[in-house]
């Protein structure tokens, strides 16, 4: 069967790896790139779902497989001159393939077992990674962080997998959905599984490891941000048949997940480095996608994994072009052309949700958590408007503008479409008064973001300087895990 074939083929590429074999770097490209076009091949051409060894067959699992070994072939292919010369390339490329085959067996797993023990693994080894340069001691530190943090996620899903088994029998994911468990065991598998995905996905207060991971190698980097970060998505999808059991589950999603979306964000704006500026990126990328999580809006959610991997792992591998990049002022409409640029954009965005809404319509209707998915990529294709149009308004951009919107509002839906085709339905649940006001919330604070320059000066130097201290400061990671000095570090 082909699923095995993927591993057939990953495990060649690793044990040429082992050997002394000359180029076998890039026999371990070429063969990721087979890989990636046979489980293209089987999304675009799927036989019937099956299980075997306790991995899912099945098109949504191939999906996951297909992102996995086409960013593998991308890093791989890069780390070839990348990390030419270098004394461990060998050593990388042996860890990027042998992560690539735990990351598909995770992704594929029905057994919980192996989901957990694969992901366990996936952890040690990305771990290892980021304490690659061994003769530098704040990328060992980095390293034990890293395994700190994410090897407790990890064993809190092997202790979830364990109380699973005990009060249930089975260890099969589609037998856990039709099964009920009962409390006091139900709300502490919950809180496990929740978090697990935390510490997977570097929700605070569970992010020191990610914000410490900036000295990594930049091939690690982009393998860290385009997969394993976003884990967290995947562990509560797999596992929503229980979360939605338990009623606190979905508040404590949006709740953490929202929190780390602002934190992030604000985290963001205020580095001085590319790479931190793109970790804080990835931590408040990864609240908003637990975010889509608590509202239940799980074809989103991995919509936005997938998107988020291929754009992270594009700009660290592109981290020159992104130096330049990061020179680029955030949108802010001042004078007298802002009404007019935001009148059009909000306009546009409202047809770019209108757009949306007819690729996703199973998902829920505008009474359910829905609402919002729908407000934010309104809002989003309506900033991209006004970010096009803001420098020069002119018929012949505006035109552009709205172009290149309404496409972008096109590939998401049918983005979120594709993946939602790929799943078991998986409905929005109802409003409510937190959904509200977390849309309220986000809302304002975009209005505020692109008005900034009409806001009163309420807040002086006195408040605003030590404030951004506040915020500078807590963005920082661990002391061990810097070098402050030239000398700390030997290459």
């Amino acid at each position: 069967m082909l699923v095995f074939l993927l591993f057939i083929l990953q495990t060649l590429a690793l044990f040429g790896l082992l050997t002394n074999l000359r180029r076998a770097e890039e026999a371990s490209t070429a063969i990721s790139g087979t890989a990636f076009l046979l489980s293209l091949s089987a999304l675009f051409f799927p036989a019937e779902q099956a299980l075997a060894a306790g991995l899912n067959q099945g098109r949504e699992a191939f999906l996951f497989t297909s992102v996995i070994c086409f960013i593998s072939l991308a890093i791989q292919a890069y780390s070839l001159r990348h990390l030419g010369g270098h004394r461990w390339k060998r050593r990388a490329f042996r860890y990027f393939v042998a992560l690539t085959i735990s990351l598909m067996a995770f992704a594929l797993a029905d057994n919980i077992l192996l989901l957990a023990v694969a992901l366990g693994v996936s952890n040690f080894l990305l771990s290892r990674l980021v304490g690659h340069q061994q003769n530098w001691a704040a990328a060992r530190a980095s390293g034990r962080l890293a395994w700190r943090q994410l090897g407790l996620g990890s064993a809190l899903l092997a202790l979830t997998v364990g109380i699973l088994y005990f009060n249930l029998g089975s260890l099969s994911l589609q037998s856990l959905a039709e099964s009920t468990i009962e409390n006091p065991w139900l709300s502490i598998t919950a809180s496990l599984l929740i978090l697990s995905a935390m510490a997977q996905s570097a929700i605070w207060p569970l992010h020191r490891w990610l914000i410490a991971s900036a000295n990594a190698p930049t091939p690690v980097s982009a393998f860290m941000h385009a997969g394993l970060v976003n884990g967290g998505a995947l562990i509560l999808y797999k596992f929503a048949p229980i979360l939605r059991q338990v009623e606190w589950s979905s508040t404590a999603l949006v709740l953490t997940g929202a929190i780390t979306a602002v934190l992030g964000t604000t985290w963001m704006l205020v580095q001085t480095d590319v790479k931190r500026t793109l970790t804080c990126s990835t931590m408040g990328q990864m609240g908003f996608m637990i975010l889509q999580c608590g509202l239940g809006l799980f074809p989103a959610a991995l919509s936005h994994m997938i998107w988020h991997g291929f754009f992270k792992a594009s700009l660290f591998l592109s981290a020159g072009s992104t130096v330049k990049a990061a020179k680029n002022q955030s949108l802010r409409l001042e004078g007298p052309n802002a009404l007019p640029v935001f009148g059009f954009g909000i306009v546009v965005g409202l047809g770019g949700g209108l757009i949306f809404r007819q690729f996703t319509p199973d998902i829920g209707g505008l009474d359910s958590t829905y609402l919002l998915l729908l407000v934010f990529c309104s809002i989003t294709c309506a900033h991209a408007v006004m970010a096009i149009l803001q420098p020069r308004l002119s018929p012949g951009r505006a035109v552009l503008a709205a172009a290149l919107g309404l496409f972008g509002a096109t590939v998401y839906g049918a983005s979120v479409w594709l993946v939602e085709s790929q799943m078991a339905p998986l409905p929005a649940p109802p409003l409510n008064a937190l959904h509200l006001a977390i849309l309220t919330i986000f809302v304002l604070g975009w209005l505020a973001m692109i008005f900034r320059g009409y806001l009163p000066r309420l807040l002086g130097e006195r408040l605003t300087a030590p404030l951004y201290v506040r915020v500078l400061r807590d963005s920082q990671p661990e002391r061990t895990t810097m070098s402050p000095q030239r000398g700390q570090y030997h290459f």
